[in-house]
């Protein structure tokens, strides 16, 4: 979750609540139970949430809905509990603005007023069955939290190095050394605390047997659960747990997780102003799909059919709960290796070349980008001309050495945010889920590459009239921004820049390196194919102006 001033709010996907930081006592106010047959997709459309920001969270049929209004280092909050079987709105409760931790238990819920040193706790219905002031705590509390069987709470001094765990059935305590402050809770369940460290390693704390265990230590990891945790590798998401690791492909490169369940996990990404979701179940071995014109910021598992989605802008503070039912389950491919899965194309419409050019450049390698970087024509295209000059380098070089590239896609303020192709390769060239680059990247690479500046010209605006009559007539090869078997562009996901432009992928861009010409064809070694094609003269100069007449040539040293 993002930081709001001087608290931070811990999200816990699966079957925890919300942690915040805030400081004030909690009003609450009890509602009736909904006494009409309504469906819970009923309840919650009726629901609207004019705040910063929303969480939900679920622990066994239980929904808590928390609407959040920041403040500069506090905020206030109002929680909704609904119940999922009975189609009911529980109660609703608001907090004063302050500095609160909360979260789901059994039979209610806690709220924890961490300057006070104060702990509530709610039933399902809105009323405080336990108030508990910690008067004997000196120090301030850095982190808390409560057990959802309502026996434990435990929390930390403000250096993370020692735990105390509270019972409090008779206010017995255990102080606990801690080899890594806490960061984040991911679950409190069977006496057993669950946490991230700030470093990012997992940690059970069993509160019965006063044990501190570390359970996974592993950099890739981003996302936690009760069930698995999860991170992303250059092809693959990652999942893993104390029994090992699975990779599951990556769809797309500018997916973003939005949810973990005991199932599997959701992510977003965004096309054509409508946002993509998709359903990753692990035990079904499926993808499955829902979409919305929504953006959706969160996404909690009730079960493995069914989902909750935030949606909505803290722009706006706007924010509406739907229920999500995916479709259209497809096989999932679960990988026991962070192998990249690369695909062949099914077909190529390029010409063969059976007449000669009346201009082209000889000697020039041909690479065929397929199966190793099915995402790599730009990368593929540098090469050939990198060859020809006599630079012996791999394309496996170019792209680990030389190629920026970056997946660093977010949700913030209800927008999807992305990389910009001018700056870095979208994704990895050996997966096929990502995008590609267009004429920076590929020059500062080369740029990199040679070490010289004068040795790379960049002739991005320059028609191809112009580009074969300085330097295919003076056989420099030139790589060319163009399309796949010069089909149409088409618009494919849709990002925010950090600048706060949007930009759109043009599906079926495509880099190749040109090295001839005749009357009717511009000829190029295509890496999608791996060999000398033809393409029609005005079909070629449609495409080369769809993608920006982008181009390069790499000089003679």
């Amino acid at each position: 979750m993002k930081k709001l001033g001087c608290f931070i709010l811990l999200i816990v996907f699966v079957f925890t609540g919300l942690f915040g930081c805030s400081k004030n006592e909690a009003s609450s106010k009890n509602e009736g139970t909904n006494d009409s047959e309504d469906s819970i997709s009923n309840i919650i459309g009726e629901i609207t949430l004019d705040k910063d920001l929303a969480e939900v969270s679920h622990l066994n049929g239980i929904v808590k809905i928390d609407s959040i209004a920041s403040g500069l280092d506090t905020f206030s909050f109002d929680t909704i509990l609904l119940d999922l079987e009975k189609g009911e709105k529980l109660c609703e409760v608001s907090f004063a603005e302050g500095a609160w931790v909360s979260g789901l238990t059994e039979n209610g819920f806690y709220a924890v007023n961490m300057p006070a040193k104060e702990l509530k706790i709610y039933d399902k219905s809105g009323n405080i069955t336990k108030e508990v002031t910690f008067s004997g705590v000196s120090e301030p509390m850095h982190f808390c939290a409560l057990s959802e069987n309502e026996k434990y709470f435990v929390y930390t001094n403000p250096t993370g190095a020692q735990a105390t765990v509270i019972h409090l059935t008779d206010n017995s305590k255990n102080v606990i050394d801690l080899t890594s402050p806490p960061r984040d809770l991911i679950s409190f369940k069977d006496n057993v605390l669950k946490l991230v460290s700030i470093g990012g390693e997992v940690f059970e704390l069993d509160v019965t047997k006063a044990s501190y265990t570390l359970v996974l230590a592993d950099k890739r990891i981003h996302r936690f659960s009760s069930h698995y945790c999860l991170g992303e590798t250059e092809n693959n998401f990652l999942l893993e747990n104390a029994e090992g690791c699975s990779y599951v492909p990556l769809s797309s490169a500018d997916e973003i997780v939005v949810g973990l369940g005991e199932s599997g996990f959701a992510t977003t990404c965004v096309s054509q102003n409508k946002n993509h979701l998709r359903f990753y179940d692990l035990n079904k071995k499926t993808i499955s799909y829902y979409d919305t014109t929504e953006s959706v910021e969160q996404i909690c598992y009730v079960d493995d059919q069914t989902a909750l989605a935030v949606t909505g802008s803290p722009m706006e503070k706007r924010h509406k709960i739907i229920l999500c039912k995916p479709t259209s389950p497809e096989e999932l491919t679960v990988l026991s290796r962070d192998i990249a899965v690369n695909t062949e194309p099914e077909h190529s419409t390029s010409q063969e070349v059976t007449t000669t050019p009346s201009k082209l450049i000889s000697n020039v390698p041909a690479i065929h980008q397929f199966p190793q970087y099915p995402t790599g024509c730009e990368s593929v295209a540098a090469v050939m001309a990198l060859r020809y000059g006599g630079n012996q380098i791999s394309v496996e070089q170019f792209v680990e050495d030389f190629l920026p590239k970056s997946r660093d896609f977010y949700v913030e303020s209800g927008m999807n945010f992305g990389p910009s192709p001018y700056e870095y390769f979208i994704g990895n060239p050996k997966s096929a889920a990502s995008y590609g680059c267009m004429a920076p990247v590929i020059e500062k690479a080369l740029l990199a590459c040679i070490g010289d500046s004068a040795s790379v010209n960049n002739l991005s605006g320059m028609s191809l009239e112009e580009i074969c009559d300085q330097y295919i007539d003076q056989d420099i090869p030139v790589i060319m921004w163009a399309t796949i078997n010069m089909l149409e562009t088409n618009p494919k996901n849709s990002w925010y820049l950090s600048d706060g432009t949007r930009f759109t992928w043009p599906g079926n861009e495509h880099c190749m390196l040109l090295v001839g010409y005749d009357d009717t064809n511009y000829y190029f070694n295509d890496p999608y194919v791996g060999k000398l094609v033809a393409y029609d003269k005005t079909l070629t100069e449609d495409r080369f102006a769809e993608l920006g007449r982008q181009a390069l040539a790499v000089l003679p040293q």
